[in-house]
């Protein structure tokens, strides 16, 4: 083991044993034990933090935490005497009340904030991007999940599905998840959006300034909420407003010189580039009072043969029109799919959220969700705030074997260094 790896341990060592050690992160302080008095083998903290550690090194399942904790003997300050059953664990991810998780993530989100470590890169102010996200797909008779809705196509048997909007910090590094609540089955995401922005205001009044979402929560109730909580919002705009989407078309449709430019880059093998164009001529357009401008993105894409592929999207902001640069504008829209490049992608191809679940019994798809949350939070902090610029490259493979590492045998390191170091001295 080379000397940069063996400090780069021991640096992620005191970075998680630092963390997992304030209050924000014990798990006693906000969730409450739902278990019967009577017959507790185990106390509530030990089974949280195996779970926890679980996902911090991608175990797949329950059975994976089990043979972890038998691993993990004393580390970072978590204490496993003995191995934990996965019986044990599934009994009680079915009985946790996924709010009391929500509220620890609220808590873990303002520790960060007194910290430092949330304040805006490449912006001027907070941008919080807030969007939908399915979490689980199965059977009918599979989920107990009181939120769960039933879907019923016409080309496919009737199945059921969880879907949870998740409120993602862009502008900050890591981009990290800061809320999940739950899409009650009578309603969607746009008809739910009122209550989580008041709840993210009683929250975070001071977080961020800008709320960025998709088509699916743009409406003039919703661009209301924001603009009298003095917010600023942008919209993405489709067809699902057709008088703004049309005027829209037609306004910016006349611009043929953007105002600004990204350079070429590669995307997914492929040259592309961003260009802007924007207009204040719908300021206040239709009863959309606070109203203040109109974007165009267009993507060029270069495919094999040379030939340029175009798209193009809208939005809409009461930002003013100086309130953002024209590159920060790209930036803001670019970075929004960071809640799906970044937070999502993450979750579903590498902890393989929508594919694999721990348990489906009770509410555990929220609560496991929750906890998912604050496992990438940990390791997207400790990858691009705390160690060094160039250890951000690893891959999450790599970071899932260096915390295994860090929690099964960093005192043997410790002591290797030590040595080292005497040795040296001498």
């Amino acid at each position: 083991m080379t000397d940069n790896i063996k400090k780069l341990i021991l640096r992620s060592n005191n970075f998680l044993r630092r963390m997992l050690n304030k209050p924000a992160w014990d798990f006693t302080n906000f969730v409450a034990d739902p278990r019967n008095n009577r017959g507790r083998r185990w106390k509530l903290s030990t089974l949280m933090d195996a779970l926890l550690l679980g996902l911090l090194v991608y175990r797949s399942s329950l059975r994976g935490v089990e043979s972890l904790t038998e691993l993990c003997g004393n580390s970072l300050g978590k204490h496993f005497a003995r191995r934990v059953p996965d019986s044990t664990l599934y009994d009680l991810v079915g009985k946790l009340d996924p709010e009391d998780l929500r509220s620890q993530l609220h808590a873990q989100t303002h520790t960060l904030a007194r910290s430092k470590s949330l304040e805006p890169v490449g912006f001027p102010c907070g941008v919080a991007a807030i969007d939908n996200k399915t979490i689980w797909t199965g059977s009918p008779d599979q989920a107990q999940d009181r939120d769960c809705q039933e879907v019923h196509p016409k080309d496919r048997a009737a199945y059921r599905q969880l879907r949870v909007v998740r409120t993602v910090l862009i502008s900050a590094s890591g981009k990290p998840a800061i809320d999940q609540a739950p899409i009650p089955k009578h309603t969607n995401e746009g008809g739910l959006f009122a209550q989580l922005f008041e709840e993210l205001l009683e929250q975070f009044p001071n977080l961020f300034e800008i709320c960025s979402m998709d088509a699916g929560f743009c409406s003039l109730l919703n661009a209301n909420l924001v603009d009298k909580a003095n917010k600023g919002y942008i919209f993405g705009l489709k067809q699902n407003q057709p008088e703004l989407y049309q005027e829209a078309e037609r306004v910016l449709g006349r611009l043929t010189v953007p105002e600004y430019s990204t350079d070429w880059e590669r995307y997914q093998g492929k040259p592309i580039r961003y260009h802007l164009y924007r207009t204040t001529e719908m300021a206040g357009y239709l009863r959309w009072a606070h109203l203040e401008q109109v974007w165009r993105v267009e993507k060029q894409i270069e495919d094999a043969s040379g030939e340029l592929k175009i798209e193009n999207r809208y939005y809409v902001t009461n930002l003013h029109q100086g309130r953002l640069k024209a590159e920060q504008i790209l930036k803001v829209v670019r970075d929004h799919w960071g809640i799906e490049n970044n937070c999502y992608w993450s979750l579903d191809c590498v902890w393989d959220e929508d594919s694999k679940t721990w348990s489906s019994k009770g509410l555990a798809i929220q609560t496991i969700g929750l906890l998912r949350l604050m496992a990438y939070n940990l390791i997207g902090q400790m990858r691009y705030r705390y160690l060094r610029k160039r250890e951000e490259r690893r891959s999450w493979q790599e970071w899932f074997d260096l915390v295994l590492i860090v929690i099964t045998s960093h005192q043997e390191i410790r002591k290797e260094i030590r040595r080292e170091e005497i040795a040296e001295v001498s």
